[in-house]
């Protein structure tokens, strides 16, 4: 009974996480945008919380794995896709379909890669590739950031941010993940621990406005990091599918 408990929280925030995604879609295709925006976000900090239970619990299993994968298909895949369409690349034409579309092609894409090198080398600290949820996150926020700014160019810019988020998913470049919370490890956890609690604090206070340019930092960090190793003579590459990578 025990052991059944166990299994059915983390998968009960991975269900939450999937519903999440189902709401945003039907509050897009009602008009809603910046309630789906809000949603897709809220989708990911599910997502975050389902694994870490998990972990707490010390049970990871290989059905949590694939579970999580197919909600974040739903609520990193197509929730964003569908509102990006809606809010701005309907406009386009058939060059709005597919740009609309690569989220949820290499959303899915960037998943399989994820289930497959997880189950073979286990689940690493940092991220190969923009993690969907922070991707499905960036794209929503920008939704978000125009509903308060009424800035016409933040529609404009899902021409170049939609497939920049989605080639950076299935990208080799490196992405930070969650630091340790242990204020007892010193260097890049502290610092990254640090940077984590100060973007809370003002999250908290100013969400509507804080939370785009933050994704758009966490964006950049990637390329940026990736760069800066290449200038300094260090072993960086770029595959569109790393064969022995973590996630």
């Amino acid at each position: 009974m025990q052991n059944k408990r166990i299994i059915a929280v983390p998968t009960l925030f991975t269900s939450f996480n999937l519903f999440c995604g189902f709401l945003a879609v039907l509050l897009t295709s009602a008009g809603h945008f910046t309630n789906a925006a809000w949603l897709i976000f809220i989708a990911g900090v599910f997502d975050a919380l389902d694994g870490r239970i998990a972990r707490a619990v010390g049970y990871s299993s290989e059905f949590g794995l694939q579970m999580d994968s197919l909600s974040d298909v739903v609520s990193a895949g197509l929730a964003p896709a569908f509102l990006m369409y809606e809010f701005y690349l309907k406009n386009l034409g058939h060059v709005g379909t597919i740009l609309a579309f690569s989220p949820l092609l290499f959303g899915a894409l960037r998943l399989a890669r994820f289930n497959v090198t997880t189950s073979k080398t286990g689940k690493a600290q940092d991220y190969t590739g923009m993690p969907a949820p922070m991707a499905a996150t960036a794209l929503g926020s920008s939704v978000i950031f125009f509903s308060v700014t009424q800035w016409a160019f933040i529609q404009r810019m899902s021409v170049i941010l939609v497939p920049a988020v989605s080639l950076l998913m299935i990208s080799s470049i490196r992405y930070s993940g969650f630091p340790r919370f242990s204020l007892r490890e010193k260097g890049a956890n502290r610092r990254k621990l640090l940077l984590l609690f100060g973007s809370l604090t003002i999250f908290i206070v100013f969400p509507r406005y804080f939370l785009f340019p933050f994704m758009l930092f966490y964006l950049f960090s990637g390329p940026v990091a990736a760069i800066a190793a290449i200038i300094r003579n260090e072993d960086a590459h770029l595959e569109i599918i790393p064969q022995n990578s973590e996630h």
